[in-house]
C-alpha cells in the first residue's frame, strides 16, 4: 500500500498543484480582484469641539480634505460601488493641539468586508491649530457702476451697521474692512435692496476663508438717488473801502458755478448759491479783497454738492481800485431854477457862463465824463426856508448848486453858485405907476 501511494509522487504533487491553479483560474475568470479609483472623495472631520471647545480653530491645509481613493475588491464588489459609498474621517480628537496631522481612516458603508484593501493618496490629514479671534466691523456701504446720466448717488444707510467676523487669528487679521456692494448702474430713483456682506484686506482682496464666520451674511441697503444740476454763485458784500477807494462792483470768484444735487422741487427751484453781504465786509479795504468762503453753509435744505471730492469752498475777490478826482464844467444856462416866488424871475451869474464842478470816481466811470452827464438845480424856495425868509427882496443871493452825477460818481465839495432874482415885467410896471 506504502508503495501504491508513494509511486510517482512527484506527478501527484504536480497533479495536486495543478488542480488548485485551475480552480483559481476558474474563480477568477468567474469574479476577478480588481481596483478602482475615486477623485476627489471629501474628508468627514468629527468631534471637533476637541479642538474648538479649548478655545482653538484648525485650518486644513494642502486641500488634504479632498483625497484620491483606490479600492481593490472582486469586480462584483467594485461594479456596486461609488464615490457616495467611501467613507473618509479623521477624528479630532486623535491629534495634540502641538501636532498638525490626524489620520485619516477609510471604509465603504457596504461590502466593506469583502474588500482586499483600501489606500488614499493622502494617508493624513493636515491642519494648522491657532487662537480663534473675534472681532466687530463697520459695514460700509460701496455702489458699483454709475446711476442714469443727471443724477448721482445720495445717502446711504443699511438696516445693520455691525457684523461680527471670528476664526483663525491669523485670518482675521487680514480683515480691513466690511462693505457691502450694490449695483447702481441706470439708476434714477431711490432703491431698497439685499447686498452680500464682503470682507477685504487693506489692498482691496477679499478675505475668503471656509473657517471665517460671520453673524450676518446679507444686509438690507436703502440708496437715495439724486438729481444734478450747475448753478452760478452769486455775491454781494458790506461796508465801505478806504477813503479814497471804491467798489467796481465786480465780485469774481473760483469756482464761479457750482453742481449740486437734490430731489423734488428742492432741486427744481434752486437757480443759484447766494452768498449774503455780511461773508464780505469790504470796510476800509484800500484795494482788493480775497478772502476763502465755506460754501456749505448757504447751500439750501435739502440740497449737497454734486462732486462728493469739492471740498465747498470758493475763493473770493471783491474789486476796490483807487478813485481819481477831475473837474466837471457846468453850461450855467443848463442849470434849473426851482421854488421861485410867483412874480420874480431867477438867474445865475457864472463867470464865462460854466460853472465848475470838482467830482471822484474811479477812472472807468471819470473819464469822458463831461456837464451834459450832469443834472444841476437850485432850489429858491429851500434857500428861503433855510434863511426864515417869509419874502424875497430883489437882489443876487449865494445859493448851494444842487447835482445829480451818474452812478459811480461823487461830487468832491460842495459848490454855490450867485442867483439873482428880479421882478417880473409887470410888476416893474406896476411900480412905475
Amino acid at each position: 500500500m506504502k508503495k501504491k501511494l508513494t509511486a510517482n509522487l512527484g506527478l501527484k504533487i504536480l497533479a495536486v498543484l495543478f488542480s488548485v491553479a485551475i480552480w483559481f483560474i476558474v474563480i477568477n475568470i468567474n469574479d476577478p480582484v480588481d481596483k478602482t479609483s475615486f477623485t476627489r472623495v471629501p474628508v468627514e472631520i468629527l468631534n471637533e469641539d476637541a479642538v474648538t471647545g479649548q478655545g482653538k480653530v484648525y485650518e486644513v491645509l494642502d486641500g488634504t480634505d479632498m483625497i484620491d481613493v483606490t479600492v481593490w475588491a472582486p469586480r462584483s464588489v467594485l461594479d456596486t460601488l461609488s464615490k457616495e459609498n467611501i467613507i473618509a474621517t479623521a477624528d479630532m480628537q486623535e491629534i495634540n493641539l502641538m501636532d498638525t496631522m490626524v489620520r485619516i481612516r477609510l471604509s465603504t458603508n457596504k461590502y466593506d468586508n469583502k474588500l482586499d484593501s483600501i489606500t488614499s493618496d493622502t494617508e493624513n490629514l493636515l491642519v494648522k491649530i491657532e487662537d480663534m479671534k473675534r472681532v466687530q466691523f463697520l459695514i460700509e456701504a460701496s455702489t458699483i457702476g454709475e446711476p442714469q446720466e443727471g443724477y448721482i448717488v445720495g445717502n446711504i444707510t443699511t438696516d445693520q451697521n455691525l457684523v461680527s467676523v471670528s476664526g483663525p487669528e491669523s485670518i482675521v487679521n487680514l480683515v480691513d474692512r466690511v462693505e457691502v456692494p450694490v449695483t447702481v448702474s441706470g439708476l434714477s430713483q431711490d432703491i431698497r435692496t439685499d447686498a452680500t456682506v464682503k470682507l477685504y484686506d487693506k489692498q482691496g482682496n477679499p478675505v475668503e476663508n471656509r473657517n471665517l464666520k460671520k453673524s450676518l451674511d446679507q444686509v438690507k441697503v436703502n440708496i437715495e438717488i439724486l438729481q444734478k444740476k450747475r448753478v452760478p454763485l452769486s455775491f454781494a458784500s458790506t461796508g465801505e473801502p478806504a477813503e479814497g477807494y471804491a467798489l467796481t462792483g465786480v465780485i469774481e470768484s473760483t469756482p464761479s458755478t457750482v453742481e449740486v444735487a437734490g430731489k423734488g422741487s428742492a432741486i427744481k427751484n434752486i437757480t443759484q448759491i447766494d452768498v449774503p453781504d455780511t461773508a464780505l465786509n469790504v470796510n476800509a479795504y484800500a484795494g482788493n479783497m480775497t478772502t476763502r468762503i465755506d460754501l456749505k453753509k448757504y447751500l439750501p435744505d435739502n440740497i449737497v454738492f454734486a462732486d462728493s471730492s469739492f471740498n465747498g469752498k470758493a475763493d473770493v475777490t471783491v474789486h476796490i481800485e483807487k478813485e481819481i478826482s477831475s473837474t466837471v464844467m457846468i453850461d450855467a444856462a443848463n442849470v434849473l431854477i426851482r421854488g421861485v416866488p410867483a412874480q420874480y424871475n431867477g438867474r445865475i451869474e457864472a463867470a464865462g457862463e460854466r460853472i465848475p464842478l470838482s467830482v471822484r470816481g474811479l477812472p472807468n466811470n471819470i473819464d469822458g465824463l463831461d456837464g451834459s452827464a450832469v443834472t444841476a438845480s437850485v432850489d429858491v424856495a429851500d434857500f428861503m426856508t433855510r434863511n426864515n425868509l417869509a419874502v424875497l427882496e430883489p437882489g443876487t443871493y449865494e445859493m448851494s448848486l444842487l447835482v445829480t452825477l451818474p452812478d459811480g460818481v461823487s461830487q468832491e465839495k460842495e459848490v454855490s453858485v450867485m442867483v439873482t432874482i428880479s421882478g417880473t415885467e409887470t410888476e416893474e410896471e406896476e411900480d412905475n405907476q
